[in-house]
Parts: structure tokens; sequence; C-alpha cells
């Protein structure tokens, strides 16, 4: 005892008033300067901390983890992602590359729609809209279909069957 009055950081540690007393000025050691224990969110970075900005704020550049956002983490970062529900699945409304789901990102979003694969060719077997191709759909899939008119009218100028009418189809047309 030198009769000093005791103090944060004179190495002495004051029980119930300190929780430690290094005796140095050192935030990134196990005990601050404030003779608080090092912790995430003390605001200082201790190994094994990616980052420590010391708040609460899980949507800023640092988590409440003291790990740097990532999509996946189920933490949305605004004006950075979209979404991000980090369950790794791209068949839901926000996909692993935390975008919302849409058609046309050659993700198949489950019940919503039947196909996308991510292209404008209307000619495929899945449209633009989504919705796999199918005869009477009003478009003309290539190699498959002769017409496809989008009407149930058998006797106009492309059969429901989607080939070009003919002489002996069974169906009357003008002329015939």
């Amino acid at each position: 005892n030198n009769c000093e009055i005791a103090r944060c950081g004179d190495g002495v540690l004051h029980a119930g008033v300190e929780a430690c007393d290094d005796g140095n000025e050192d935030d990134t050691d196990g005990c601050t300067s404030t003779c608080r224990v090092a912790s995430c969110g003390d605001g200082f970075l201790q190994p094994g901390e990616q980052c420590d900005d010391g708040n609460d704020d899980n949507t800023d550049a640092c988590l409440n983890t003291c790990v740097l956002p990532s999509c996946g983490n189920g933490v949305v970062q605004v004006g950075i992602e979209a979404c991000d529900d980090g369950n790794g699945i791209d068949s839901d409304a926000c996909t692993t590359a935390c975008e919302l789901a849409r058609c046309g990102d050659g993700l198949v979003q489950a019940g919503v729609e039947d196909c996308d694969d991510g292209n404008d060719n209307d000619a495929d077997a899945c449209l633009t809209s989504c919705h796999q191709a199918v005869c009477g759909d009003g478009v003309i899939r290539g190699n498959v279909e002769q017409c496809d008119d989008g009407n149930a009218d058998d006797a106009d100028g492309c059969r429901n069957n989607c080939r070009l009418p003919r002489c002996g189809d069974g169906v009357v047309q003008a002329g015939e």
C-alpha cells in the first residue's frame, strides 16, 4: 500500500469497482483502459473480432456479433442487399445472392414460376413470362409448332394442335 487513491489503470484490481486492471492504456488486450474486460461490442477491436463498432445497430458495417456483414447472414444491409433470409435456398423470394427473386433471373421460384431459363427467347420451352410454352399460348415455338394463334378456333388459319390446316386433316376449312 502506497497510500495513493485507487484509480483505474493503476494495475491494482479494486474488487466490486473494476472488472480488471492491467495498468496500461492498451484497449486491444484483455482489459480495456476503462478497466472492463474486453468483449464484443466494447468498441475496441480484439483478437477474433472482424470489427467492433460498439453499437447495437445490426444493419451497419459491423454486426452485433463483431463480424463483417455478408450476404446470407440473415440481416439485410440497407443499400447493399435487397433481401437476406439467410437460408441458402434459391427457390424462395430471396436468392442466395441477396436479390429479390424475379422472372428471368434463371432461378425457378417455387409456387410462382413454372420455369425460368433466364433468357429472352419465347421460341424455347420456357416463355419470358416464366410459364411453360404450350400449344395455344399464342407463341410459336420453332421446330415444335407450325403456328400458334392462341385461340380455340380450329377452322381458322391455325389448328388447335398448332399445325397448319391441310386437306384431309378432318376439319373443313374455307374453300374446301
